[in-house]
């Protein structure tokens, strides 16, 4: 037998969207995907989908050009290695 086969001023019988069982609407909640589900159901929101990125700045703070190379010559004779 239901829990909600009973009658009550004002009341009528749902049907949860989770459980799929029998309750008063006034014993539901509204979820938010729109699903009327019973307490025992009910679930909140995770809070990490109201998470914004923040904006980054990824430039240098000192920024230098590109210098030519120089380079040296030496004497070494690479023979006597």
């Amino acid at each position: 037998m239901s829990k909600a086969n009973f009658y009550r001023h004002g009341d009528y019988n749902v049907i949860c969207d989770t459980c799929g069982f029998k309750q008063k609407a006034s014993r539901c909640k509204l979820q938010w995907n729109n699903f009327l589900v019973c307490k025992q159901c009910f679930e909140e929101r995770n809070v990490q989908e109201f998470v914004r990125g923040r904006f980054d700045k990824q430039a240098v703070p000192l920024a230098r050009p590109d210098s030519t190379p120089r380079f040296r010559e030496t004497n070494i004779n690479t023979e006597d290695l």
